[in-house]
C-alpha cells in the first residue's frame, strides 16, 4: 500500500514535519462519490428508523449514560453519547437525528477512505483497467454485504468504530499525512478518542499490529518497523487506560448483566456460529487465498489480519457470535484486500502482487 507521492526512499513517510500536509482521501469520479452517498444515506436511514423506534420507548434513556444506571459494557461507551449531548444542547437535535447524522458522516468517510487504500495499494496499480474496476465495484459490493447484518443488533458505536479503524489502517499505509511524526501523533490520538467509543477495537487493533512487527521479521511497515511498534503499543495503552478510567474512576458502579463476561456456553450454539460464518464469508474467502497462496498480502494487511484474528478470538470469548456487527470494523477495513484476492480466484483476472 504505497502512495503515488511516495518519496524517493520508497516509503511514503517523511522525517520532516515542517514540510508536512494532509491529503484528503476524496475519491475522483463523480459516479463513485454518488455510490458513497447512496450506501451511507441508505444505511443511516435504516438506522434512523431503528433509533427513533427505540427512543420512542426510552426519551430520556441516553442520559443514564452520563450518571449512571447503564448496564455494563455499554456503560463504559460513552463518545458518542458525548457528541450526541452536544448536538442536542447547540442546534436542538433529536437523539435518533443525531445518531443518524454520525453514522451518515462516519460511513461516508470510512467508504472513501477505504476506496483511497484500494487505489493506492499495489496490486491495484499494476493491475489492468478492467481489473480496477471490478476491484472497486468489489469493495462497493463488500460494504453492502457486511452493512447488511450491522442493522442487526444495531447500536451506535458500530459505524464510529468502523471510521476509526479504516483511518488507522490509512495513517499507518500513509495514505493520509506524509510526516511520520504526525502520523504517529494522529494514531494515538484516534486510540485515546476510540476509547470512549469501544476500547477493545482500538487496543486489539494496535496490539495485532505490534505482535505482528514483533513475531515476524520480514514485515516492514511503511511507517518503518521500530516506529510501527512504539506507535501501536502506546496507542493501545492509551486506550486501554481510558477503558479502565470508565470502569474504576467513572462508573465504578457499573455491574455486568446476569450472563457474565464469558459467552462461550452461549456460543456454541450453531444458530450462533452459523449466523458467523455466513456473515463474514468474504473473510473466510480471503483468509483461504491466502493460506492457498492465491493471494500475497502486503505487510499492512498482514498487521491488519493478525488484529483480526486477535479480534475473533476475543469475540468469541466475550460476546456473542450472531451479532455480527462487532467484527465489521476489522472486515470493513479489509475489503481492498478481500476485493483484490476475489478477483485473483476469476481465471480472467490478473492480479500481480
Amino acid at each position: 500500500m504505497i502512495s503515488q507521492n511516495s518519496p524517493a526512499d520508497g516509503t511514503p513517510f517523511s522525517s520532516e514535519g515542517s514540510g508536512a500536509h494532509l491529503r484528503v482521501p476524496m475519491p475522483k469520479s463523480a459516479l463513485l462519490n454518488l455510490f458513497v452517498w447512496a450506501i451511507s444515506l441508505s444505511y443511516a436511514f435504516l438506522d434512523w428508523s431503528i433509533y427513533r423506534r427505540d427512543f420512542l420507548v426510552h426519551p430520556d434513556g441516553w442520559k443514564l449514560y452520563f450518571s449512571g444506571g447503564i448496564q455494563a459494557p455499554w456503560q463504559y461507551r460513552i463518545g458518542i453519547w458525548m457528541v450526541v449531548r452536544w448536538l442536542n444542547q447547540r442546534f436542538h437535535l433529536k437523539p435518533y437525528d443525531a445518531l443518524m447524522l454520525i453514522d451518515a458522516l462516519c460511513l461516508g468517510l470510512a467508504l472513501w477512505t477505504v476506496l483511497r487504500i484500494l487505489r493506492n495499494s499495489e496490486g491495484y496499480q499494476v493491475a489492468s483497467a478492467i481489473t480496477r474496476w471490478l476491484a472497486t465495484a468489489g469493495v462497493l459490493f463488500l460494504a453492502e454485504y457486511y452493512l447488511i447484518w450491522g442493522h442487526w443488533f444495531q447500536t451506535g458505536e458500530t459505524i464510529p468504530s468502523i471510521l476509526f479503524v479504516t483511518l488507522s489502517v490509512a495513517l499507518v499505509c500513509g495514505e493520509m499525512v506524509r510526516s511520520r511524526l504526525l502520523a504517529c501523533f494522529l494514531l494515538v490520538c484516534l486510540g485515546w478518542m476510540q476509547g470512549f467509543i469501544r476500547a477493545d477495537v482500538a487496543v486489539v487493533l494496535h496490539a495485532g499490529f505490534f505482535l505482528a512487527i514483533l513475531f515476524n521479521g520480514k514485515a516492514v511497515p511503511p511507517m518503518g518497523r521500530m516506529w510501527q511498534a512504539g506507535t501501536s503499543l502506546l496507542a493501545a495503552l492509551v486506550a486501554g487506560c481510558v477503558q479502565l478510567y470508565l470502569m474504576f474512576l467513572r462508573f465504578p458502579n457499573a455491574k455486568y448483566g446476569p450472563e457474565g463476561v464469558i459467552q462461550l456456553a452461549a456460543n456454541v450454539h450453531p444458530e450462533m456460529w452459523l449466523t458467523m460464518l455466513l456473515a463474514l464469508l468474504p473473510f473466510w474467502l480471503l483468509s483461504g487465498s491466502i493460506l492457498k497462496k492465491r493471494y500475497r498480502p502486503d505487510p499492512v494487511t498482514v498487521m491488519l489480519l493478525t488484529s483480526s484474528l486477535l479480534y475473533l478470538l476475543l469475540w468469541a470469548t466475550v460476546g456473542l457470535l450472531d451479532e455480527v456487527r462487532i467484527f465489521l470494523p476489522f472486515a470493513f477495513a479489509l475489503m481492498p484486500a478481500t476485493a483484490l484476492a476475489l478477483i485473483g480466484l476469476a481465471p480472467e483476472a490478473s492480479v500481480e502482487n
